[in-house]
């Protein structure tokens, strides 16, 4: 069955990534992708047939012992890839606030959670009645003495032909205190499937840009152009629109791609666990990403969040639960019936 798709584990072996654990994922269908165990499970590389998927940064996976909680230091350690996990005790801006145990205490941008190692980290593939599996697993715990203690178990999931990724999380606070929880998937689209002419779909009732900038934007957020020198950063807030199970369908579709043969990304995810929705767009050139990203906050810190009445807090023991499936749409046709069924169209 190795000949055909599979779970294999390496670990890199030069630069700031040296040591860190690898678990490729290879379906058969075409798709193959890279999650690190040492980063929280996250999602480095993905590609198919060949075609990367996703933006990568120019820091590569880093190992998590060069990481730095300061301010937007953050960014050192960001490899973008199919997924970054931010949070659990922060997303967003870094900012200063009162913590489990200490009166204050300083929160780094968007977290610590995806530079944690994993443990208990397990991972097969086999079949199940007449489907074969692809699944690792591992757990992620984000504490300090007389602080926090927050608990992601995570679950990576596949299948031999299939052309999809499941993500599945259970956070827990194992604290004797309430514990302000952020969760938020940076997913992030480069080149080529982000190119001049691609286009979001989605159904949202409403846009929202989070600066001047990006209020500037707004009218554009569905214009994608090829990289450019003065192209400005800019972050949106979408209020997604829930179909009648309570799942949210958004896609990144370029049906220019391949000679006109298309290509695109999907997600779909559950509205009452991650009920905000952000795009970031950078079309600048050598940084020329958009990215996704589903959470249950803003992107504007858990202080503003506090402000806001709405940071959401874990009692001692309590769980939640969160899944979200990224599904790569092959062909037009597969963009064009994803459109249909989800009653989705371009921004």
């Amino acid at each position: 069955m190795s000949q055909v798709c599979g779970i294999q584990s390496f670990a890199y072996d030069d630069g700031p990534g040296r040591g860190v654990r690898a678990l490729e994922f290879r379906t058969g269908s075409g798709l193959r992708f890279v999650a690190l165990p040492d980063r929280a499970m996250d999602i480095a590389y993905a590609e198919f047939g060949g075609a990367p998927l996703c933006w990568v940064s120019g820091t590569g996976p880093v190992a998590p012992g060069f990481y730095s909680p300061h301010g937007w230091d953050w960014l050192r350690s960001f490899f973008g890839g199919m997924l970054t996990t931010c949070g659990l005790s922060n997303v967003g801006e870094a900012c200063e606030d009162r913590g489990v145990y200490l009166p204050q205490e300083q929160f780094g941008a968007h977290g610590r959670i995806s530079n944690t190692p994993a443990r208990e980290i397990g991972y097969s593939a086999g079949w199940d009645g007449d489907r074969y599996l692809l699944r690792a697993n591992g757990t992620m715990v984000e504490t300090a003495a007389q602080g926090e203690k927050l608990v992601l178990r995570r679950t990576i999931e596949s299948e031999m032909g299939a052309c999809a990724i499941t993500v599945s999380d259970v956070v827990a606070n194992d604290c004797y205190a309430p514990c302000p929880f952020e969760l938020l998937y940076h997913i992030n689209i480069g080149y080529p499937l982000l190119d001049e002419g691609a286009h979001i779909l989605a159904h949202c009732a409403s846009v929202a840009g989070l600066d001047e900038a990006s209020q500037r934007g707004v009218g554009s957020l569905g214009r994608l152009t090829g990289p450019r020198p003065d192209a400005p950063e800019e972050v949106f807030l979408l209020e997604l629109v829930a179909d009648a199970d309570g799942m949210c369908s958004v896609a990144f579709a370029n049906e220019r791609f391949g000679e006109g043969r298309g290509l695109g990304v999907a997600l779909r995810f559950p509205k009452a666990a991650l009920p905000y929705f952000h795009v970031w767009k950078r079309l600048a050139q050598r940084e020329y990403v958009l990215g996704f990203e589903p959470g249950n906050c803003t992107v504007q810190g858990r202080v503003r969040q506090r402000a806001r009445g709405d940071l959401r807090h874990l009692q001692p023991g309590e769980k939640a639960a969160s899944t979200i499936e990224i599904r790569v749409l092959a062909s037009n046709e597969e963009i064009a019936a994803f459109a249909r069924d989800n009653c989705v169209a371009p921004l």
